[in-house]
């Protein structure tokens, strides 16, 4: 079964989130209530997916992933009730892969999770190596390197910089990349690309205020330039 990590300090919501997940026969749900149990646990074993309550009682989800995100390749949904623009941001800005509103469904709670694990786990084919400038992509081992340094990346960033060196010097508009790393077409719930796509950034230019290589073409997609 596929282990995640479900970290909630409201025991009723992680009671029924459990529930749901388990009921699918497909996940091994480990249930803690704090910042500081969830880093114990990360420390100890793999999991392939984790469910981080922003509002936790000892260390905030927000600072809890930025303090793994660098260990971590795996996933991290953050789930909150809070759905402003400026905490989806920070939240995403700081390594979190998808943002998932409360009260949320066991149907919608299904999708985030199998979403985020196809991304973060289903190989590419053909498992050829990308290269576009300094960069270099290798799908098989699901590592990118520039000048020869690996760069760590979520598994969001890297299905993004995935399809963008895929199609070198392709203009791909923003619903067009939404659909190929999300897998649905719910364009009013793109905001997340845009940060996203500023983290990206910030990992592979080396002037992120003024990028070379993943640039916006005329306000209405990005172009990965090979050169």
């Amino acid at each position: 079964m596929i282990p995640i990590l479900l970290v909630e300090d409201d025991r009723e919501i992680a009671r029924l989130s459990r529930l749901y997940l388990e009921s699918t026969g497909l996940y091994e749900v480990v249930e803690v209530h704090s910042a500081e149990a969830a880093l114990l646990l990360v420390e100890e074993r793999r999991f392939e997916c984790i469910l981080l309550d922003i509002m936790l009682p000892d260390m905030d989800g927000i600072a809890f992933c930025k303090e793994v995100r660098s260990r971590l390749y795996c996933p991290i949904i953050f789930t909150s009730c809070l759905d402003d623009d400026e905490t989806i941001v920070k939240a995403l800005k700081l390594g979190g892969d998808d943002y998932l509103v409360k009260p949320y469904s066991k149907a919608k709670l299904l999708a985030f999770v199998e979403a985020n694990l196809r991304r973060a786990t289903v190989p590419h084919s053909p498992l050829q190596l990308l290269s576009c400038g300094p960069l270099k992509l290798d799908p098989a081992r699901r590592l990118v390197t520039k000048n020869g340094t690996p760069v760590d990346l979520s598994p969001t960033e890297y299905e993004l910089l995935y399809q963008l060196m895929s199609h070198p010097d392709e203009v791909l508009s923003f619903e067009d990349l939404y659909e190929r790393v999300w897998g649905k077409a719910d364009y009013a719930a793109i905001r997340p690309l845009f940060t996203h796509i500023l983290n990206l950034r910030k990992k592979i230019e080396d002037d992120a205020k003024n990028p070379q290589l993943l640039l916006t073409w005329q306000r209405n997609g990005y172009i990965m330039k090979a050169k």
